[in-house]
């Protein structure tokens, strides 16, 4: 953790503070100013802050109206110049909330009347260029230690020891700064440091009843950081008839809590001031704009440059995933390169293989109306099917066993034109589909004549209801024509002995003239080859 340097200036003295190193001490003289140049020469570029620990500063509490913020802000502004017209170091601060009932808001005004004490140490510190974050007092950090120290609402009075034999008072209010004091006091060791604390502790209670920042009757709870051994003999020494609490934290606790590694002294416990204002820069300061420039634009270079620092960081990662992205799509590439070869190769391998097929502009003709022959003239297998199907769905007790069919070739011209050209590819044309069916006769009760009368029923069927043009029976379970020999056939399936039959079915298809189909002057030779 890099540590701000603080300036601590009291009465009579400057005290350099660097985190738990040992302080430096300069007095204020002549001498003293001119060791405290003599150390700043050396030590200018180190960002530093000013910490006020005296009894010239004052506290005056005022009201605004609720006006606009701007018209606010120039209000303030003039009446604390007017209350505190001979000191540059002035501060205005918030004492309650916007929302007040009475249509005004309280401010509290802070000065140091002194200004001696501040200036000749300023001005060496503006020689130097130092980079300033800004000037400090006690009570202006005083909100930030007691959040950190106690839980406590209501009205506060924080008390700690400074400087040896002073004691520091901060009267605080739901977190808000409304006095401050700083007296005299024997050191801790002393044996009259119990009863002189308590005493002052009732002075400024009474101070603050008499410039009506607390009631009469109105508990005020006091927030000591101390020994518990010194602590109660505070306490102890305390008037029990005045409204108190006391709240006590040892020294030890409240230094782990600023996040100071070894404890203060007992008499110097401002340096409790010095780590929460470290830690955390306080909201109100008695800071121009002159005397910070140098930290603002030492805040303003570092932010530059940590904003191209992290920008340039970010660049460098975008920049490794492209790069990244970049590799892969490079590595596919390269393997959709490697399948084009490889395809490219086995084409030429196949080419070289088989040799191309020469064919003119007359054949490919040719091998299209061929095509187009063929995709028109085609009897599938569920058609010849769907013709039998219209029929058997009327004979539930005639099962067919068996069909079969095969289509006849039409028989080609004998001749061809005299201007016809060979086909290169010779498909004759269908003229007719033959088919056969086997069955038998299920449900018969011995009956030859019903059989009979059943197989002739369903070729009637097939030659009037299908598009079948011839149906023969091939043979009847009896063969009873009067010229053939006696003949039968048993069979083992269902329906009995002697019951099975064999039809002849057979359809033409019809073909178009040539002239439907050739424009081109081709003759009728030319189309059957097609």
């Amino acid at each position: 953790m890099t540590h701000i340097r603080t300036f601590c200036i009291a009465q009579g003295s400057l005290t350099v503070m660097v985190g738990q190193e040992a302080p430096q001490r300069f007095a204020d003289s002549d001498e003293g100013l001119a060791a405290f140049d003599a150390y700043l020469a050396a030590n200018a570029d180190v960002p530093s802050q000013i910490m006020l620990d005296v009894i010239e500063e004052v506290f005056a509490v005022d009201s605004v109206p609720k006006i606009g913020a701007r018209d606010r802000k120039a209000l303030i502004e003039r009446r604390r110049a007017r209350k505190f017209p001979r000191s540059p170091y002035r501060a205005s601060m918030a004492a309650g909330s916007d929302d007040a009932p009475d249509g005004e808001i309280g401010i509290v005004h802070s000065s140091i009347s002194n200004h001696e004490l501040v200036d000749p140490w300023l001005s060496v510190i503006r020689r130097h260029a130092v980079p300033l974050r800004g000037i400090y007092s006690v009570p202006l950090v005083a909100p930030r230690l007691l959040s950190r120290l106690f839980s406590v609402k209501g009205p506060v009075l924080l008390l700690t020891q400074h400087q040896g034999d002073k004691l520091r008072q901060v009267f605080l209010r739901d977190g808000r700064v409304m006095s401050g004091r700083l007296s005299q006091c024997p050191p801790p060791s002393a044996a009259e440091h119990a009863e002189a604390t308590a005493t002052e502790i009732m002075r400024g209670r009474r101070y603050l009843e008499r410039i009506r920042l607390i009631g009469g009757m109105e508990q005020l709870n006091v927030c000591l950081v101390a020994e518990s051994e010194r602590a109660e003999r505070i306490i102890a020494s305390a008037p029990t008839d005045s409204p108190l609490k006391f709240h006590v934290m040892e020294t030890a606790g409240a230094a782990a809590r600023v996040g100071l590694k070894t404890p203060p002294d007992e008499d110097h416990l401002e340096a409790l001031y010095v780590a929460a204002a470290e830690q955390r820069r306080p909201q109100h300061a008695y800071t121009r704009s002159v005397d910070a420039r140098y930290w603002r634009m030492r805040r303003l270079r570092q932010a530059i440059i940590g904003t191209s620092f992290a920008a340039s960081v970010s660049c460098s990662i975008l920049a490794g995933l492209f790069l990244a992205d970049a590799w892969l799509v490079t590595g596919r590439a390269l393997e959709f390169e490697s399948q084009v070869e490889q395809l490219s190769q086995a084409l030429r391998r196949d080419n070289d293989r088989y040799m191309p097929i020469q064919a003119d502009s007359h054949e490919m003709q040719v091998a299209v109306d061929t095509g187009d022959y063929i995709l028109a003239n085609r009897v599938p297998a569920p058609w010849v099917m769907q013709q039998v199907g219209r029929v058997m769905g009327e004979f539930p007790d005639v099962q067919v066993t068996g069909l079969d069919w095969k289509t006849a070739a039409a028989q080609a011209p004998a001749g061809r034109g005299r201007n016809s050209q060979p086909m290169p590819v010779s498909l004759p044309p269908i003229a007719a589909v033959d088919a056969h069916i086997d069955g038998m006769v299920a449900r018969h009760d011995g009956d030859l004549r019903h059989i009979f009368e059943r197989i002739d029923a369903l070729a009637a069927a097939l030659r009037d209801r299908t598009e079948f043009t011839d149906v023969d029976v091939l043979r009847y379970p009896l063969d009873a024509s009067p010229g053939a020999s006696i003949s039968g056939e048993i069979s083992s399936q269902s329906g009995g002995p002697g019951t099975g039959f064999r039809l002849a079915l057979r359809l033409a298809i019809a073909t178009d003239d040539a002239s439907d189909d050739f424009s081109d002057g081709s003759t009728g030779d030319d189309r059957e080859a097609g």
